[in-house]
Formats: C-alpha cells, sequence, structure tokens
C-alpha cells in the first residue's frame, strides 16, 4: 500500500496532464481550422493542414486537390500551409500571395476568431450546465434598509448591477463591480430559480459580529457603517440557456478586455514580465490543477486560454498571425513584395527565442514555487 498510493497519485497527475495537452491542442487545432476554413471559403489553395510538429505519424492526400492531412509526433501545435507562403512554392491563381488583400487578412485573422467564438460557445454551456461564478448573498445586517425590509434574502445571487453584468475573473472585480452601486441603485437576482430586479439604497447601520453582539469602534461607541449592509461569497449558478448566451459574449469580451489590460501594465511596468509570463509548461500545469478542481473551473480556464489565444496571435509580433496582417497591407500600400524566404527566417528566430523565454520562465516560475 505504501508503494501503490504514491504511484496512483503520478498516474492521476499524469492523466490531468495528459487531459490538459489534449486540451491545449484541441485550442489549437480550432484556431487553425479557422484559417482552413476561411481558406476553402475565399478559393485558396492549400498544401496541407497539421495536427502537432515534428516529423509525421500519419499523413493522407486528397487525391481531387492534393491537399494533405497530417499528424505530427509532437502533440503542441499545428499549422495550416497555403501554396504560395514561400518563395519556393508556385504562383498559381488560388496561391496565397495571388489572392486580394482583403481576402488574405480574413484567412490571417480567423484563427483568432475562431478561437474567440469557441471561448463564447464553452462558457455558454458551463454557464448552463455547471453555473457562472457570482456573488451571493451570504449574510444580512438586521438594522441596514435591506435588512429592515427584507428586500434580500440570505443566498441571493446577484448577476447584474444597474443593469450591467457582474464578471469575476479574480477578488478585484467584485470590488469593481459593487463601486459601480450609487447610494440607490437596482440589482438583479436568482432567488429560487426567478431572476428578479430589486431596487436598493445604502444606509447606516449597526455591525454585529457572529455572537449577534454589536462591534464597537476604537473608542468604545457602537461601530455605524454605512453600505448595502449584506456581505457576499462566490459560488456557481446556473443560467438558463438563452439569457447565457448574452452573458458568455460579455464575458468573453470581459476576458479580452483583461488580457489588454495586464498587456499594458507589462509596457507601464506596474507588473514584471517574468512574473506575468509563462510557457508550455505552466499552462499545462495551471490546466491540471484545474481538472483537479472540478469540471467548472477546468472549463473557464479552457475559456480563458481560448481568448488569450485569439488576442495574442493578432498581436504585431514575428511568426504571429499579427504580423502577418501587417505585411500584407504593407505590401498592399507600398505595392511591393517582401522576400518569403527572409521572413521565415525572422520568423524561426523569434519562435526559437519565444520558446526560451517561455522554457525560461517556466524554470523561474517553479523554482519559486
Amino acid at each position: 500500500m505504501l508503494i501503490s498510493a504514491p504511484a496512483t497519485e503520478v498516474f492521476k497527475y499524469i492523466g490531468y496532464v495528459l487531459i490538459s495537452i489534449l486540451a491545449l491542442l484541441f485550442m489549437i487545432v480550432i484556431h487553425e481550422f479557422g484559417h482552413y476554413l476561411a481558406g476553402k471559403l475565399l478559393g485558396f489553395k492549400i498544401k496541407e493542414f497539421a495536427i502537432g510538429f515534428g516529423p509525421k505519424i500519419f499523413k493522407i492526400t486528397n487525391k481531387k486537390n492534393n491537399e494533405i492531412f497530417s499528424l505530427r509526433c509532437i502533440p503542441l501545435g499545428g499549422f495550416c500551409q497555403f501554396y504560395g507562403e514561400s518563395d519556393n512554392d508556385e504562383n498559381g491563381d488560388k496561391s496565397f500571395d495571388s489572392m486580394p488583400a482583403w481576402k488574405r487578412i480574413i484567412v490571417l485573422f480567423s484563427g483568432a476568431f475562431f478561437n474567440f467564438v469557441s471561448s463564447i460557445i464553452i462558457i455558454t454551456l458551463v454557464f448552463t450546465f455547471f453555473g457562472q461564478i457570482v456573488p451571493k448573498v451570504n449574510s444580512i445586517q438586521k438594522d441596514s434598509y435591506i435588512g429592515q425590509n427584507n428586500i434580500l434574502i440570505e443566498n441571493d445571487a446577484i448577476i447584474s448591477i444597474n443593469h450591467k453584468y457582474i464578471n469575476i475573473l479574480n477578488a478585484d472585480d467584485i470590488s469593481s463591480a459593487f463601486s459601480k452601486l450609487d447610494e440607490t441603485g437596482t440589482i438583479t437576482i436568482i432567488r429560487n430559480g426567478e431572476i428578479i430586479n430589486i431596487d436598493v439604497i445604502k444606509s447606516d447601520f449597526k455591525t454585529y459580529d457572529e455572537n449577534g453582539e454589536v462591534v464597537l469602534d476604537d473608542e468604545g461607541n457602537e461601530k455605524i457603517t454605512h453600505g448595502l449592509g449584506i456581505t457576499i461569497a462566490l459560488d456557481y449558478v446556473r443560467i438558463d440557456f438563452f439569457r447565457a448566451i448574452p452573458r458568455a459574449i460579455m464575458y468573453s469580451f470581459f476576458i479580452v478586455y483583461k488580457i489588454f489590460l495586464i498587456i499594458g501594465m507589462l509596457f507601464t511596468g506596474k507588473i514584471g514580465l517574468m512574473a506575468s509570463a509563462g510557457g508550455m509548461g505552466t499552462i499545462v500545469y495551471s490546466m491540471s490543477q484545474a481538472i483537479e478542481s472540478g469540471f467548472g473551473v477546468f472549463s473557464y480556464i479552457i475559456c480563458i486560454l481560448s481568448a488569450n489565444l485569439a488576442v495574442m496571435n493578432l498581436l504585431p509580433i514575428p511568426s504571429l498571425d499579427g504580423s502577418k496582417i501587417l505585411l500584407v497591407i504593407f505590401e498592399s500600400i507600398f505595392k511591393k513584395k517582401f522576400n518569403r524566404n527572409i521572413i521565415a527566417i525572422i520568423d524561426i528566430i523569434c519562435i526559437f527565442a519565444l520558446i526560451i523565454f517561455a522554457i525560461v520562465a517556466d524554470i523561474t516560475r517553479f523554482i519559486n514555487f
């Protein structure tokens, strides 16, 4: 038993890691499928759609159009390769560079777009079948206006404040949501499955401790507090499917906003690059921890990573879709085609630099952990 118990834990963790890798691979495949589908719809000639990197394990060639579908040995990526992306490719009517600029931009943008749409779909299903993380009324101060008039009761789930959705990713989002409430306002709650809009008023009230005794200030006087007079705790609350759709859309945009907020903090030096960065190891570790916490938390992580993948790929960094979109725009403006082999070399250098940085970030994070 002394040997089998640790072995069980090891195999369980290996299983978590494998599931995390498969989930990450799924997100990448969704991204590349966005490129592929847009390319097919717009008439591009596609050379290969690959799942994974490295040597091919398995491949199928479509005899009608010679498209290659391959499975490769390293399950941490994928790509959709078009004819004309390299100077060595044939340049027929349907090659990448022969197509109008607007078509190429759509194809390049579609990968990120599919990730964002998948984020919305996933979070809609999570909100419907598992629940959205929202504040629930945990206790009510009996001397407050809300307590005296029984406006709220324990376990009321607050889903909107002044008709604006509450979206929570961290503790700061809770205080931010309630800070938008003035002396009077409207909150939307779910009570016994019913959605209700309630007008609330802030008031002065005495504070009581867990024993029902009035809390005193430093001078021995009764402590008077101003506010709603409630305490909250976070919990999962299921949302009706059709109501979950707009909430999921806004939640996905909220994630994008938080990502740009972090990027802005990096540029202004408010947070350190190494403190916020992480490579594949950090992602897989975070996802495996989320699996252990439950399906709901794991689904939230997938949604966040999908939106993150969409945003990061649109940044103007060499080898990413954002830089390729800029390249198409510059070539259209200056009527000049840049050397594809030189661009490929720059992309490879940047990819290796990002990989090295990610490895160093992972090692630093795990050492500090």
